[in-house]
């Protein structure tokens, strides 16, 4: 018999549940999820992690962190939106293989591609949008029959949840910890799963049942132990039972000009409604300063830049390279000087200040002597 979740069973299990910050939500949780978590907790509103989002195999971010400061990000954040892809997995065995060979933390979140035609699977159209997006892809995928049994649009969902599950397996097996981060910017209309402008509350119920089935599927029906759950819903309104998630986070991508504040605003909104989990900038343009952070008693516990020209110059869509054919800071995001400043800051914690590093040996070569040019 297919598993279907039992919405009444879970919340009645949820509410019976004591909400704590000391403990992960799951059931499961292994060993090294368990040491992640309380190291997280140990260093939350006293240090921050430097991370960075990757999408292109050659990972050109590094090298601009390398170039600048001679560090690289503590976290490393990748994407499961091309698991259905040929090779689709490969940002999963980046990731896995950065994480066996260095020990650095690993975020997960989940563009989740959808067809626009139920009816046309093999020559659908797919994109992470739901319909207001300036590409030329995007998606009708209805929300709605997504959470409701019975329908193409469940099936197709429980099918994707389960695959992504098996991506999260690879990383189990591994024994590594992932900090996962589904349906993110849900307070937005811009993805199928977010909130809708034309009937708001009930989408932003089904919203809700969407991230129940994820998290039930993954928790008691595949029963992953390695899974840390981020919360990014970005409202007060989206947001979901506390025992569902370990640490609630915002993304914030400021119009402002060099804008390298503490988005103290924004925390202390996120921090109002989400029973005192660990806050995290889960995605930004601007590295927040954390000289800023500590006068103003932000507690944001990583940052994660978005990938590419977020972080180094680009002309369209392609990096720019010096006489040293090397990648550059984009200095509309960063400059050197405040790269520097921020990961050599006290409170900065980067890949070689975890106690989970391996050392020097374990990086790609090209950074072993920091020529960068091997």
């Amino acid at each position: 018999m297919c598993y279907t979740t039992d919405f009444d069973k879970l919340m009645k299990e949820l509410d019976n549940k004591e909400i704590s910050t000391d403990t992960l939500v799951s059931k499961h949780a292994s060993k090294e999820a368990i040491e992640l978590f309380d190291y997280l907790r140990s260093i939350y509103g006293k240090k921050v992690l430097s991370g960075q989002q990757y999408l292109q195999r050659e990972e050109l971010e590094d090298v601009v962190y390398w170039r600048a400061t001679g560090e690289l990000p503590a976290i490393r954040g990748y994407d499961l939106m091309d698991m259905d892809k040929e090779k689709g997995d490969d940002q999963v065995n980046r990731a896995i293989k950065w994480a066996k060979d260095t020990g650095c933390i690993i975020t997960m979140c989940w563009h989740w591609y959808a067809p626009d035609d139920m009816d046309d699977m093999k020559n659908c159209c797919w994109s992470f949008y739901y319909k207001t997006t300036s590409y030329n892809h995007k998606t009708s995928f209805d929300l709605f029959k997504a959470v409701k049994p019975g329908t193409k649009e469940y099936d197709f969902a429980v099918s994707r949840i389960d695959k992504a599950a098996m991506m999260l397996k690879k990383f189990e097996e591994e024994s590594i910890p992932v900090l996962f981060r589904p349906l993110h910017e849900a307070n937005g209309d811009w993805f199928w799963w977010g909130r809708r402008k034309d009937c708001p509350e009930e989408s932003t119920e089904a919203y809700k049942k969407l991230w129940y089935m994820i998290f039930d599927r993954i928790e008691n029906y595949h029963k992953l132990t390695n899974i840390i759950w981020v919360w990014n819903g970005q409202d007060k309104s989206m947001v979901v039972h506390p025992n569902t998630y370990d640490i609630c986070g915002d993304d914030i991508y400021s119009q402002l000009p060099d804008d390298h504040s503490s988005q103290k605003e924004r925390f202390d909104y996120l921090i109002s409604y989400t029973h005192g989990k660990m806050a995290t900038l889960s995605e930004c343009g601007f590295i927040p300063d954390p000289e800023e952070m500590a006068k103003d008693d932000v507690k944001w516990l990583w940052w994660l830049p978005w990938w590419g020209s977020f972080v180094y110059a680009v002309e369209g869509w392609k990096p720019i390279f010096d006489k040293n054919n090397l990648p550059f800071c984009n200095q509309k995001y960063m400059s050197e000087v405040f790269l520097t400043k921020a990961l050599k800051n006290e409170r900065c914690v980067n890949l070689s200040d975890l106690p989970f590093y391996k050392g020097t040996e374990s990086l790609p070569e090209r950074f072993r002597d920091g020529s960068l040019l091997k």
